[in-house]
């Protein structure tokens, strides 16, 4: 293996720590605390619901503005920003003694998800790939899931242990550590351009077409709904995942366990059909994946716990390959030359739906004392996605 070789898999292995941290800690982890929450601050589950949807709503708010960041100056920036924001809110979070309080630290979640998470990831480890772009970004966004598997689990005993307050204090070591790691290991780009020989011309993968461009395709639209509608169903289901599984009468053991199957199942998927997308069609892949989301999503709106293992990984693989794979496609369709615009104009339509799910999902369990509906609602929003995701690919 040449120099220049074990430097790009060490970059894959950077972008997947990197999410295992960012994304481990700003997301659906965080709600392995909500019963001690509750119990303490006695919130209602829509005002603990709307908590999970703002970083959301400030990567739809910022994320943009991220992305052009990223464009202009090189990603390692606002890695480490991201890194630094992120240890900052975790070791805050460990004082609040209010709902406003916690919004502020979702809020500084957001921030550091939006300048630290999946948009520059891919950017960074786009840059220096070309050939198995599918492999080495599906190894790379594993690490949504990878983190999501360790930390519910860790973050579980250690508030038996410990207490939520000094948990979200030891926290902050992740994101501490890995801020030394970006600044000291991690390169932004090669110093020459990575080239693709396609057709005996060789063309810089830093071409593809301009934001404006991409968003006068029929295929950018159709991504950009697609991604509110299943980052609204995934949401409000996974965010609301730890306390249905607890109402249906399983134990708070086994929700966390189920978070932790989820991910790791996810894990899996997102390796296992984004490597597949080198091979296949990719806009045909997704739509099966969007179908198995809908089927999935069904199971759980039965309320029945015999059902919750083959609907948690049943959303888990589906989940997984979608998450992947928009990231995938995008860079496919439209190049590497304004990614950044690019996946952080279709991140926004994701951080909307996103927002609106928990939110949603939230107050109809209020209303009804029962996700049943909710989930319900959620099923019929997938499967549009589904009808949807059909058109991906057409017309440009």
């Amino acid at each position: 293996m040449t120099k220049d070789i074990a430097y790009r898999v060490f970059i894959c292995f950077s972008g997947l720590l990197i999410l295992v941290v960012i994304n481990g800690l700003t997301t659906t982890t965080m709600s392995v605390f909500d019963k001690t929450l509750l119990h303490e601050f006695h919130w209602t589950r829509t005002e603990l619901k709307f908590r999970d949807s703002i970083p959301n709503a400030t990567a739809f708010l910022l994320i943009f503005f991220a992305g052009s960041m990223i464009d202009k100056f090189q990603v390692k920036r606002l890695l480490l920003l991201g890194a630094l924001v992120l240890a900052i809110a975790l070791g805050c979070y460990s004082t609040i003694q209010s709902i406003r309080e916690a919004y502020f630290m979702h809020f500084l979640f957001g921030l550091a998800y939006c300048l630290a998470g999946p948009v520059s990831a891919i950017i960074l480890v786009s840059s220096w790939f070309n050939k198995r772009k599918g492999l080495a970004l599906g190894f790379t966004l594993a690490g949504t899931s990878l983190g999501s598997v360790i930390f519910p689990n860790i973050i579980h005993h250690w508030i038996i242990l410990y207490g939520w307050r000094t948990t979200f204090l030891a926290l902050t070591i992740f994101p501490i550590i890995l801020f030394f790691y970006i600044l000291f290991f991690v390169k932004s780009r090669p110093q020459t351009p990575v080239l693709t020989d396609s057709n005996a011309i060789k063309v810089s993968v830093l071409e593809g077409l301009t934001f404006k461009e991409a968003t006068r395709t029929f295929t950018y639209l159709v991504i950009c709904v697609c991604g509110f509608l299943t980052f609204y169903s995934l949401l409000s289901v996974v965010a609301n995942l730890h306390l249905h599984i607890t109402d249906i009468g399983l134990s708070e053991q086994y929700a966390t366990g189920m978070l932790s199957l989820y991910f790791g199942v996810a894990f899996t998927g997102k390796m296992l059909i984004t490597t597949l997308s080198d091979y296949v069609n990719i806009y045909r892949l997704f739509s099966i994946c969007c179908l198995i989301l809908t089927l999935a999503i069904g199971l759980f709106a039965t309320v029945n716990p015999a059902l919750i293992v083959w609907a948690t990984v049943g959303m888990a693989l589906s989940w997984g390959g979608i998450y992947s794979m928009y990231n995938v496609l995008t860079v496919r369709t439209f190049g590497l030359k304004e990614a950044g615009k690019i996946n952080a104009s279709i991140n926004m339509f994701e951080s909307a739906g996103g927002f609106l799910g928990p939110i949603v999902t939230g107050y109809l369990h209020d209303q009804t004392h029962s996700y049943q509906m909710a989930f319900m609602l959620v099923a019929i929003i997938m499967g549009l996605a589904t009808v949807l995701s059909f058109f991906l690919g057409k017309n440009g």
